[in-house]
């Protein structure tokens, strides 16, 4: 014989123990917040500050900092030296079409200064570059 529908706490209906729509429900938000502070934690494991870019660019900046991690040279990310402002040491690579990310190359190994957009990139051109 089959149970009959009953109303749970939550004040939805169904056949069971409890609700499984409410259970649902609970797992889908504890699989977003676990999302959620992976990203942040990856965040926060970047060697330079990426919270205040966009999602996708930030994504794309840890995937060039861990190329260049690898061994991969940064001509090979279409990286440029600042030659024509006499600051050979920046090094700058694209992230997308509109950001940079801005490299200290000190000793062979590179430092990574900031990530920022192309209008921040040419203004900061414009009145004298980076001080390292």
């Amino acid at each position: 014989m089959a149970g009959r529908k009953k109303t749970f706490l939550c004040g939805h209906k169904g056949k069971g123990k409890y609700c499984h729509r409410c259970a649902q429900e609970e797992r889908r938000k504890e699989a977003t917040l676990k999302a959620k502070s992976d990203w942040v934690n990856r965040l926060r494991a970047s060697p330079v500050e990426l919270d205040h870019l966009p999602k996708e660019i930030a994504e794309k900046a840890l995937i060039v900092i861990a190329e260049l991690h690898k061994g991969k040279p940064y001509q090979d990310l279409r990286g440029k030296r600042m030659r024509t402002m006499g600051q050979r040491e920046i090094i700058s690579i694209p992230v997308g079409r509109r950001y940079r990310l801005i490299c200290c190359n000190k000793n062979g190994s590179l430092d990574y200064i900031e990530v920022i957009s192309h209008e921040d990139y040419n203004n900061r051109l414009t009145s004298g570059g980076w001080s390292v």
